[in-house]
């Protein structure tokens, strides 16, 4: 602009004289307004582009019709009007250059004629003849047209080219920032992911490490409770975890518990809880059953359907086993007390009554064998039969105060029946004995005079109870059942009234004599109260149960249940052994004194599967004296020992030369029983099982601790 400014004031200084001498007067004003417009768009640059264009056309197409009125058509006039067009083209577009053009025709057509006819410019050059004026104006105009078109259109094609150019760098532009956009979020997504990675990656490890090595039961079921994840402590119930991968939850449960969770999992489905904690029983792979307790968690899908459950729980077995175990004890320590005072005096009257009783019925008898009057007679013979009664009361009295373990051997539980029935055959007269034996029935592993005793009560009882039936009634019945001996003696006697059939086991307790207000049995008939208490006793410390079942005026069956203790391992025992066992060939001490239990135990302990080494001893010293000649790598040892010495005495004898060696007690004895709780706090190479024990308890308490020891041996090595 400053450049166009420049050179139009300079043009028309060198222009001036022409225009003094040409009078162009008009020429000289157009001349002076576009240089004024110049500097106007130069210095005012706020004037919106469609003016400045407007303008600068006008003042095109004026000083094109100046020159041309000031000096012809053939002076530079036409030049500005073609310079117009075309510039109206350029600058506007198509149409204006087209209107650009019709009016230079218009005007150069005005001009010509008004030359042509002599009423304009006659002193102009001018064309020869008409011909030639309509020829070169035509050419100039047609010449315009294409000048002005093509331009335009080129100049738009430019424009438009200029403006895709524009577009695809806008566009590029964009897409450059897109990308680059793109990139930093792929960046930023990749180090999340690789922080997530390593985030998961480490939480994987320290699941695994935490599965691997927690003793709780972990496992992630599918939305049908099938296992799609189960920890190695599963391997403890004898399933490895690929083995339960794809099988439902409720093939390990327990029946009657599957019911329970079944509900617990139908509101989970339906999204009514997502946490649940429960009490389950579960079996292993022997069938055995375990006490479980846990809690599942339930994972949704985002479209709120179940997708996994996580189940964490924890075996209870030995928990439940060693609480009841304690109440056990506790109720055993809580009898112990209260009937404490019966014992003492037990204890302390029963040799001087005996004493008594003896002179009584010795004096009595040998009356009887020289009184010759039968008042007399009756009166002695009284005096006998109540000193027989008062030897019974005294004789369960002591049973019951005594606090004795168990002496162990085998018998026939049919034999001893039959001696009891010899016993009391005198008392039995008059009454139909039925004896229903099964010849299954396996010999019992017991203490002879406990079990006679208690029988003799049992049968003594039900004679009592048939003494005013008419046609009086007792079946004595034996059988095996789910590796139990049953033993069953049933009449058809007064039987129990029920508001009292409950405490019949109390010591003290009688409904005969004094005590029988409604008339069952005979007036002569008297109790001690400590018949049933006894029986109760005897077979408790068997491990056995005692149940009555009775019913007022049609009988009496009290049935007793007692263990099988095979005097060696079954098939089925040895191939389950085979299957756990992982301990053989060892040196092992056995204390025992009972010869039946200790051949029990020599004879499983050496033979298939375990194949030990076995030292027997029934005495503590001699026992001492095998474990400072020989080395052993486990100890069998009861509690109650002849002799000097017991069983605490042998273990703390070992103890001060080896602390680590497996010792397993094995005794019923209440006192014991208590003591060693207290022991196996402090020491964790000892266990205890209570006479009488089975074989497969035994052999698997055995190889407890053996492995116990060899996991803590593990452990320090670590």
């Amino acid at each position: 602009m400053i450049a166009a400014l420049l050179f139009g004031s300079f043009a028309l200084l060198f222009a001036s004289r022409l225009i003094v001498k040409e009078n162009a007067w008009g020429l000289a004003v157009v001349d002076l307004i576009g240089i004024a417009l110049c500097i106007i768009f130069l210095f005012v640059p706020r004037i919106r582009y469609e003016i400045r264009v407007f303008i600068t056309l006008i003042a095109f197409y004026a000083v094109g019709m100046a020159v041309i009125l000031s000096f012809g058509p053939l002076s530079g006039g036409p030049a500005w009007l073609f310079a117009f067009a075309v510039l109206s083209g350029v600058l506007i577009g198509n149409h204006a250059a087209f209107i650009a053009i019709l009016m230079n025709t218009v005007f150069l057509s005005i001009i010509g004629t008004l030359i042509y006819t002599g009423k304009f410019g006659t002193e102009f050059p001018f064309f020869n003849s008409q011909q030639a004026m309509i020829s070169s104006g035509v050419n100039f105009i047609v010449l315009n047209a294409i000048t002005a078109i093509s331009v335009s259109s080129l100049v738009k094609g430019l424009l438009q080219l200029y403006t895709k150019r524009e577009c695809l760098t806008c566009h590029l532009e964009e897409e450059r920032l897109k990308l680059i956009k793109t990139k930093l979020s792929l960046e930023s997504e990749i180090q999340d992911r690789k922080q997530t990675e390593a985030a998961l990656k480490k939480s994987e490890t320290l699941s695994k490490l935490i599965t691997e090595n927690t003793s709780a039961f972990v496992s992630i079921h599918d939305s049908n409770t099938n296992y799609i994840f189960a920890s190695p402590s599963h391997e403890a119930l004898g399933f490895k975890p690929e083995e339960l991968i794809g099988q439902s939850g409720f093939t390990l449960m327990v029946e009657e518990d599957i019911e329970p969770i079944s509900a617990r999992l139908d509101d989970a489905q339906k999204r009514k809880i997502s946490k649940a904690f429960l009490n389950y029983r579960i079996k292993d792979k022997n069938g055995k059953i375990h006490y479980f307790s846990g809690s599942f968690d339930a994972v949704f899908n985002p479209d709120g359907s179940l997708k996994k459950i996580i189940c964490v729980g924890e075996d209870l077995t030995e928990l439940r086993k060693a609480q009841s175990e304690k109440v056990e004890a506790l109720s055993l320590a809580a009898k112990t007390e209260k009937f404490a005072l019966v014992g003492q005096i037990a204890g302390k009257m029963a040799h001087d009554f005996n004493n008594i009783l003896g002179v009584i019925m010795g004096n009595a008898e040998l009356a009887l064998f020289d009184c010759p009057d039968d008042q007399t007679s009756k009166s002695l013979e009284l005096i006998f039969e109540q000193t027989i009664r008062g030897k019974n009361l005294t004789k369960n009295l002591v049973a019951f105060a005594k606090d004795q373990e168990p002496k162990q051997e085998f018998f026939s539980i049919d034999k001893k029946m039959e001696l009891v029935i010899k016993l009391l055959k005198k008392d039995l007269e008059g009454i139909n004995v039925i004896r229903q034996y099964n010849r299954e029935t396996p010999e019992l592993l017991a203490d002879p005079g406990m079990i006679e005793h208690a029988i003799v009560n049992l049968v003594q009882n039900s004679i009592h109870a048939t003494s005013l039936v008419k046609r009086p009634e007792i079946i004595l019945r034996t059988y095996p059942m789910n590796e139990r001996i049953i033993l069953e003696i049933e009449d058809n006697g007064c039987g129990i009234p029920p508001e009292v059939i409950g405490k019949i086991f109390e010591p003290s307790f009688t409904l005969k004599g004094s005590k029988d207000k409604t008339g069952m049995y005979k007036p002569d008939i008297k109790g001690t109260g400590y018949g049933m208490s006894n029986v109760t006793k005897y077979i408790e410390q068997h491990k056995g149960s005692v149940s009555i079942h009775s019913e007022l005026e049609k009988g009496t069956k009290v049935v007793i249940n007692l263990p099988v203790i095979k005097k060696e391992l079954t098939t089925e025992e040895i191939e389950k052994i085979k299957k756990e066992t992982i301990f053989f060939g060892k040196n092992i001490l056995l204390v025992e004194d009972e010869q039946s239990i200790s051949d029990v135990q020599h004879r499983i302990l050496t033979h298939e599967p375990c194949r030990h080494k076995v030292d027997v001893s029934s005495t503590g010293q001699d026992a001492m004296d095998l474990f400072g000649k020989n080395e052993y790598d486990f100890v069998s040892l009861d509690y109650v020992l002849p002799e000097k010495f017991n069983g605490m005495d042998v273990y703390h004898h070992i103890r001060k030369t080896d602390k680590n060696i497996p010792i397993l007690f094995i005794s019923g004895n209440l006192e014991f029983i208590e003591s060693i709780r207290d022991l196996k706090k402090k020491d964790p190479y000892i266990d205890h099982l209570s006479k009488p024990c089975m074989n497969l308890d035994y052999l698997n308490s055995i190889n407890k601790l053996l492995g116990k020891l060899t996991s803590l041996a593990s452990l320090r090595v670590c």
